[in-house]
């Protein structure tokens, strides 16, 4: 089954039983680079698809069609495969084109957050990425170790502040490459459905949809739903070698896979 197709049947499987369901919360992972300390509620499938473009140089023309699929199987761990349906990069060695790498992993919640506490939410992500592409020149074996920070301030939550730092393990099927990636970023909440973002973030290690260097973005994400949202943004280089812009777009869609019921 290629990842397409089972992107298409994970979609159909959300979109055509929401109708009668109970309410259930979303924890999307874009637009922005930088991931809250939180994750979507126990027993919830959460599928998110999203378009990545840095059109201009350097370092090079790329592109990438990745998916994210998450699973709340405790309440504090989420079980992650994430994939790039597509990739194009361009660059002066030539153009590739092809079904990126496939990473599996997870995210623990260490401390939950409590708004009216000053203690932030912190969990651990990890990711190991597999050697899986349909082009040579896309194939990686690497590894990554997060950790995330974040809470909400004011009377009703609105602002949201997140920071994450990792540390980056690339390329191993030849010489390991070593790096790491740090983001910084604030939510706010416009309407209880809109929020709005602004980040700060750089890395020293390409990433399967965005290239080295450090970058500001501005984006939003909107919840049309329990069930469903969309979100989309610019990123601006500020780094010498980094892409002068970039862009994001993504769809991030939720089904609780048994009864509410049985969440305790």
């Amino acid at each position: 089954m290629t990842p397409t197709t089972l992107l298409c049947l994970s979609l159909a499987l959300l979109t055509t039983t929401c109708v009668g369901q109970d309410q259930i919360s979303l924890n999307p992972t874009r637009p922005t680079i930088a991931n809250a300390a939180t994750i979507q509620d126990k027993g919830v499938l959460q599928v998110e698809t999203g378009y990545d473009a840095y059109p201009d140089n350097p370092p090079g023309n790329q592109q990438t069609v990745d998916t994210n699929l998450t699973f709340a199987a405790l309440e504090k761990l989420r079980l992650d495969l994430t994939w790039s349906a597509f990739n194009h990069e361009h660059d002066d060695s030539g153009t590739t084109n092809g079904i990126g790498t496939i990473t599996l992993g997870g995210k623990y919640v260490l401390h939950k957050e409590d708004y009216h506490r000053p203690a932030p939410g912190v969990a651990f992500q990890y990711e190991l990425e597999l050697p899986t592409a349909s082009q040579t020149d896309l194939n990686n074996l690497g590894q990554q170790f997060t950790v995330l920070i974040n809470h909400h301030y004011g009377k009703q939550g609105d602002l949201d502040i997140i920071a994450n730092g990792s540390i980056v393990q690339a390329n191993c099927q030849q010489k390991c490459n070593y790096g790491g990636q740090q983001s910084f970023a604030v939510s706010y909440h416009l309407q209880a459905q809109t929020r709005l973002y602004a980040e700060v973030f750089g890395q020293n290690v390409s990433q399967s949809n965005t290239p080295p260097g450090t970058y500001v973005f501005t984006g939003f994400y909107r919840q049309v739903s329990s069930f469903f949202g969309f979100d989309g943004g610019l990123r601006f280089g500020v780094s010498n070698h980094s892409s002068t812009y970039g862009t994001t777009i993504g769809l991030v869609f939720g089904k609780r896979m048994y009864p509410e019921s049985a969440k305790n």
